[in-house]
């Protein structure tokens, strides 16, 4: 396997530190009886609110709250970081479990992985449960003999406070009669909170006794995050959601997010592993769907409403439904720093631009521009290199798929496309392909629109002239983002070391079948490189690939000098084989 930072995480009391040899071991407590207190995870007023909650549950919220604690307090890598082991790391957890008998079984303990693998890009995840010992008190309800109403209508969903959120929110208050319960994390961001709480009371009062909100809080106690990515925090929020679905006997929870941030096709190559967001790709939702089935013991399913909407689409509903009003209260923003005290948005983040497109989009940026944005692009001088990186490539990704047909556009994204197409419905691939390029033609048509309604806005043509290092003239009227970006710059990345290619590939294809990327014996030809294309993807998240490079992994797996076989225990395995 491809080197990797490694951390050993002693959790709730456990004590590792004199058999741990290594400055990458933390302790993460959050019992006020243990010394050191440092992570906040409030699962006794969890409970409460929802009156009970089972063993098994309780060490699920436990484990999701510890791991997202550990997501944020070890490093991962910054801007200049691009090399492959420090945007993935590998994780050693230990835990105290209530239902020791159950997570110590290898086929959760294996879903566990497969979930956390992919979402967050890392490297590797290890479980050591040790037996707990006593539980805390919760409420006077929470013990066997009490037995929960279980609700016939009602539907449980994933609630941030964004924009898609909202959306999903009222789509189902307008469309259905069922009871919709919110299931928000609050971390130790305020403005987050007082969001969520003001978007809950606003539906409340809309849609009065159809709503109710629970609030899970968890995060590092007053400490400052070493990495702000928070891959993981999917695996926390739909823990959450689906302990609270599970707990009223319902058999699915809602997540709402739009295709294009939930497939999230790579802008630039450094967007590849950990920095690309893989919180709702589909992939990652069949697996949580799998880990949630074994712990329910009975088939649960993830709702996804929204995977072919753009984000447009989703600003459309809020304009449907006549509930814009609500607009200025949503938070799209990524960044948890660097905003004024009087803006909840910072306006750089793709995040920020995505949100500021689709607004102009659907024609409704009146109700979005009332000081919500730290930076305005439309309005300020691009000073800052970030910035006008994320707003080239946010409006390139657009142009090329304008100007892709459908065998174009396969070709260009065939990888990611492998970890898509699997876990999402349809009669036949081809439909599916179909599906997801009208999604991203669709996408595309809403950038142009919304650039059209900027010009006509902020530049029309008897306006002064802008500055030039305005939006209007260093990025649309130079065409910044249809300049060429070189293919072989590297991006800082390191040189294959001379003759470490094949086992570079082999290593690359081995870690693509430990995460469950590959699963069947591929073979290589000269008009099928499904097998060499997923490698040199691999490869890439940490080193520079050149097209000669490509061609010789390609020959090593099409001369099977490098080949794909099962071993005596029906696993699959890389064999190198001497050139022929």
């Amino acid at each position: 396997m491809i080197a990797s930072e490694e951390y050993t995480i002693a959790c709730n009391g456990i004590k590792l530190k004199d058999k741990v040899k290594d400055s990458r071991y933390i302790e993460l407590n959050h019992d006020k009886e243990c010394d050191n207190v440092n992570t906040k995870i409030n699962l006794n007023n969890f409970v409460s609110e929802i009156f009970k909650l089972d063993d098994r549950l309780k060490d699920l919220l436990e484990m999701a709250g510890y791991i997202f604690a550990a997501d944020r307090k070890t490093y991962r890598g910054g801007p200049e970081d691009l090399e492959y082991h420090s945007w993935a790391r590998s994780l050693n957890f230990h835990f105290t479990v209530r239902d020791y008998d159950f997570w110590t079984r290898t086929d959760i303990q294996n879903l566990l992985k497969k979930s956390l693998l992919f979402m967050s890009g890392d490297h590797s995840y290890d479980f050591n449960f040790y037996k707990a010992e006593t539980d805390f008190p919760t409420s006077f309800f929470d013990n066997e003999n009490f037995v929960m109403d279980k609700p016939e209508n009602m539907k449980v969903m994933l609630f941030s406070g964004g924009i898609d959120s909202l959306s999903g929110a009222i789509k189902l208050l307008e469309t259905t009669d069922a009871e919709i319960c919110l299931a928000s994390h609050q971390s130790g961001f305020p403005g987050t909170h007082t969001k969520q709480n003001t978007l809950f009371e606003e539906l409340k009062r809309l849609y009065p006794n159809r709503c109710k909100h629970f609030k899970y809080e968890c995060g590092l106690c007053e400490q400052k995050a070493k990495d702000e990515t928070q891959r993981t925090r999917s695996f926390l929020f739909t823990s959450i959601s689906f302990a609270i679905a599970h707990t009223y006997g319902q058999d699915k929870l809602y997540v709402f997010e739009n295709g294009i941030t939930s497939l999230n096709f790579a802008e630039t190559q450094d967007l590849m592993n950990s920095r690309t967001s893989r919180t709702t790709h589909p992939k990652t939702i069949r697996h949580l769907e799998k880990l949630f089935s074994a712990i329910a013991e009975r088939p649960f399913k993830i709702e996804h409403p929204f995977l072919y909407k753009t984000k447009t689409d989703v600003v459309e509903v809020l304009k449907k439904y006549d509930k814009l009003e609500l607009l200025n209260n949503s938070v799209s923003c990524s960044e948890t720093r660097g905003k004024g005290p009087m803006n909840s948005h910072c306006g750089t983040c793709s995040q920020c631009i995505d949100r500021r497109f689709a607004v102009y989009a659907t024609e409704v940026e009146d109700y979005d521009e009332q000081g919500l944005y730290g930076f305005d692009f439309l309005k300020e001088d691009l000073e800052e290199g970030k910035t006008i990186k994320v707003l080239t490539e946010y409006i390139r990704m657009a142009q090329n798929y304008a100007d892709s047909g459908l065998e174009e556009w396969y070709e260009d994204r065939g990888y990611e496309l492998t970890e898509i197409i699997d876990y999402i419905d349809g009669k036949n691939p081809n439909e599916k392909f179909e599906k997801l390029y009208d999604l991203c033609i669709k996408h595309s048509k809403c950038i142009e629109k919304a650039i059209n309604k900027m010009n006509e806005k902020h530049n029309p043509v008897f306006s002064p002239a802008k500055s030039e290092k305005s939006f209007f003239n260093m990025i649309i009227g130079s065409r910044l983002y249809q300049k060429e970006v070189e293919r072989e710059s590297g991006n800082g990345k390191m040189e294959i070391p001379t003759r470490q290619l094949k086992n570079l590939a082999k290593k690359a294809c081995e870690n693509l079948i430990f995460e469950g990327s590959i699963t069947t014996i591929l073979k290589e030809s000269k008009t099928d490189k499904t097998l060499s294309k997923m490698v040199t993807n691999e490869i890439k998240k940490k080193y520079k690939m050149t097209i000669k490079n490509e061609k010789s992994l390609s020959d090593y797996f099409r001369k099977l000098e490098l080949q794909l076989k099962k071993d005596k225990d029906k696993n699959l395995i890389v064999v190198a084989n001497k050139s022929r």
